[in-house]
């Protein structure tokens, strides 16, 4: 297990830059924060789970802190442009990776910015008793006041549980004694009670092991360090897996698959994530198809199978045409 000084922890070993736009009202109390961390690619997403958040509670006051690991003028100008539409106040955090380098990549398509979220908590101290954090590929679909509200119990974090398959693969596989396991897109984290139990640097411990002892990120490594120990949301606060999955009573949806409701719509929830979208300052996506590339094959599988359960043949077979082309060219690209 790696170990550290503790002035490897300073804020100023990891925040090299920081933008501030606030048009939070002066009356402003009691105010909620909420935390991402992303890609410059992925802002416009996040940008619209903030608008998903600020829509559905119109009697709450917001900080969204971005954690990023760069960010375009473009970017910067949208987030600026969202804080003064909806009177709130936005963070823009431009991290220094270094520090993150020891930790695993799965996935040669993933970025180690998945790992901020361990790291939020010492930013965030000292601003705020508790936060939200939330992936970007989520929205906000009601009010969350029962959600910040929620007793912990004295644990540091909140989160939903994964299906019960994969809670008892991904457990063995890491060999967790409680059996537990916990999805990280969506956690509630007493920030006080995070730094007590030194979470962030337990985490930071797990840097240089070998990859072949995970099958995620960040998830994985949140896992072994609470080992269960956590709180558990209700299963109606987060939905995962997207549309498929919301009965139309949570809290809020999180896209976990493939399926993204930016690349086409399948269910309400995709529906709603697409108004939440024309709302905010980025340019609306108006299709409802995947886009024919060859890495979106995948997409049309998805696209067919719903047809088919819907009962439109034709659909059906031409999902099946564009996934079976476009599979075929992305293995001929590899």
């Amino acid at each position: 297990m790696k170990t550290f000084e503790p002035s490897f922890f300073d804020t100023q070993n990891f925040i090299s830059e920081k933008k501030e736009f606030n048009y939070l009202p002066a009356e402003s109390h009691n105010t909620c924060h909420v935390a991402f961390n992303v890609t410059d690619n992925f802002i416009m997403m996040a940008g619209v789970a903030c608008v998903s958040v600020l829509e559905n509670n119109k009697d709450m006051s917001f900080v969204f802190h971005i954690f990023t690991d760069g960010y375009s003028k473009d970017s910067q100008e949208k987030i600026n442009e969202l804080a003064k539409q909806w009177q709130c106040a936005c963070i823009l955090y431009r991290l220094n990776m270094t520090p993150f380098e020891d930790f695993h990549i799965k996935v040669a398509r993933f970025s180690r910015i998945t790992y901020a979220r361990i790291y939020m908590p010492k930013v965030l101290k000292g601003l705020t008793r508790r936060f939200l954090y939330m992936d970007a590929d989520t929205a906000c679909m009601t009010s969350l006041k029962e959600l910040f509200a929620l007793d912990l119990g004295g644990a540091p974090m909140a989160a939903i549980s994964e299906d019960p398959h994969s809670v008892e693969y991904r457990s063995a596989h890491l060999k967790l004694k409680s059996g537990k396991y916990f999805n990280d897109g969506v956690m509630l984290i007493d920030v006080e009670e995070w730094e007590r139990q030194h979470i962030t640097e337990q985490a930071f411990s797990y840097q240089c092991e070998p990859k072949q002892r995970f099958l995620g990120q960040s998830q994985d490594v949140l896992n072994l360090v609470f080992d269960g120990q956590n709180c558990f949301f209700p299963s109606y606060f987060v939905a995962l897996g997207g549309g498929e999955q919301d009965k139309e009573e949570s809290l809020i949806v999180h896209w976990t698959g493939r399926d993204k409701p930016w690349n086409m719509v399948l269910y309400e929830a995709d529906r709603k994530w697409r108004i939440y979208n024309a709302l905010s300052p980025w340019d609306t996506i108006t299709n409802i198809l995947p886009i024919k590339k060859p890495e979106n094959y995948h997409d049309f599988r998805l696209w067919g199978q719903y047809q088919q359960r819907h009962g439109n043949t034709w659909g059906h077979i031409v999902g099946l045409f564009w996934y079976s082309w476009l599979r075929m060219r992305y293995k001929l690209k590899l």
